[in-house]
């Protein structure tokens, strides 16, 4: 079955300061939307699904199991489920 999300819907957090996150969730999973200020930074954490992070716009430092990744604008990292991650943003988005 189809789920049209139209803009707006979601749930809409502030899990961390600097942060505006939306969040739409499927059966099996997640879309996250993130706006950040200058040098929010979200810290290490793990889950079990798969992540793929992409920058839209602005600039995100990410560290993955121990690298460390500039996403600038149109970049994507992958993040294996398991794999501790973490990440602060280098400028507005």
């Amino acid at each position: 079955m189809t789920q049209a999300h139209l803009a707006g819907d979601g749930v809409v957090t502030d899990l961390f300061p600097g942060a505006s996150i939306q969040f739409v969730h499927g059966e099996h999973m997640t879309v996250a939307t993130w706006s950040f200020k200058k040098d929010t930074e979200v810290p290490g954490h793990t889950h079990p699904a798969e992540q793929i992070t992409h920058c839209a716009g602005g600039s995100l430092e990410v560290w993955v199991g121990g690298e460390f990744v500039v996403l600038e604008t149109g970049d994507t990292v992958v993040i294996p489920g398991g794999i501790p991650h973490s990440a602060r943003a280098r400028t507005a988005s």
